[in-house]
């Protein structure tokens, strides 16, 4: 499982940097927990289409693993519309207001399969 906690504004550079980490490790079809319950994401347009473009270019081949995005009591709806485009076609995500809810989510979800 990966787990990512994002906090204060997220940037582009910070999301593709995410990515990379994702290939390099080879980590594509793992489960993913996003913690994004104290993050501000206020990408523009064009760098949404930029990471998102990257981002289903990847060379990975298998099917993506689920991933959970934890945003809190707020449902941190900006956040949300900005990281969504950038998923891979096929993803299995869904958004949980608690944590636990999440996780046990996860738990239930089989991981993608690798090449």
């Amino acid at each position: 499982m990966v787990v990512c906690v994002s906090e204060g504004v997220v940037t582009k550079d910070e999301l593709m940097a995410y990515f990379k980490a994702l290939e390099a490790a080879g980590a594509a079809h793992y489960r993913k927990m996003l913690d994004a319950s104290r993050a501000e994401c206020h990408l523009s347009a064009d760098e949404v289409a930029e990471l998102a473009a990257y981002a289903k270019s990847l060379k990975s081949h298998g099917t993506p693993g689920p991933m959970a995005i934890f945003t809190g009591s707020s449902g941190n709806d900006a956040f949300l519309r900005s990281v969504s485009p950038m998923l891979r076609p096929g993803r299995q995500l869904r958004t949980f207001s608690t944590i636990h809810e999440a996780r046990r989510w996860l738990d239930r979800t089989p991981p993608g399969r690798s090449s």
